[in-house]
């Protein structure tokens, strides 16, 4: 973050500071005092003409300028600043580092758009629809057509654990009786 000796002579003056705007108050000028609030926490009190500029007024050479949850220009006069009135709070913020051009979309072609299935275990979860495009999943009944012999016998019942099967139908097989419960 920007350190306090980047930011400019008038914000190294103590808190009770009193700081006259860039080109003075004029006399036929309404001035008023305006409170700014340093990165560093500090809290300066400055005297200011409705056509001072806000990076006069704040010195914000690196850093910007917010008053009311709205980001201000440099060059923007304070007669500008909607609500702007004697007594009010201008607080200077670092900038954010970053932006661009939009080249910092290159190469993104290629990322991951499905995932694991939980269901069937293919990649076939789209996860930003949060569907399975195999099994269909969340949804109750598994996807399933009738375009292959192979993929119908894939899915057919039986084919899976069988979590959800509280009995199993069997047949009669070595000696052991049909409709038992599965161990």
């Amino acid at each position: 973050w920007l350190k306090p000796s980047r930011l400019g002579k008038d914000f190294r003056l103590g808190a009770g500071a009193v700081r006259r705007g860039a080109r003075g108050v004029r006399g036929g000028e309404a001035a008023m005092q305006i409170f700014v609030r340093t990165l560093t926490g500090e809290t300066v009190v400055v005297e200011a003409g409705l056509q001072d500029e806000v990076g006069q007024v704040c010195g914000a050479g690196a850093a910007g300028a917010v008053f009311g949850g709205v980001d201000l220009e440099c060059s923007q006069k304070l007669a500008d600043v909607v609500g702007l009135q004697d007594g009010s709070t201008l607080h200077v913020v670092p900038r954010l580092l970053g932006g661009g051009d939009g080249t910092e979309a290159m190469g993104k072609k290629n990322k991951k758009s499905h995932g694991l299935c939980i269901r069937c275990g293919k990649r076939a979860f789209h996860l930003q629809k949060k569907r399975c495009a195999s099994c269909g999943y969340p949804a109750t009944k598994i996807r399933s057509y009738e375009w292959a012999k192979k993929a119908k016998r894939r899915r057919a019942p039986g084919t899976g654990r069988q979590q959800y099967v509280k009995t199993l139908a069997r047949r009669f097989k070595n000696k052991f009786r049909e409709g038992t419960t599965p161990t």
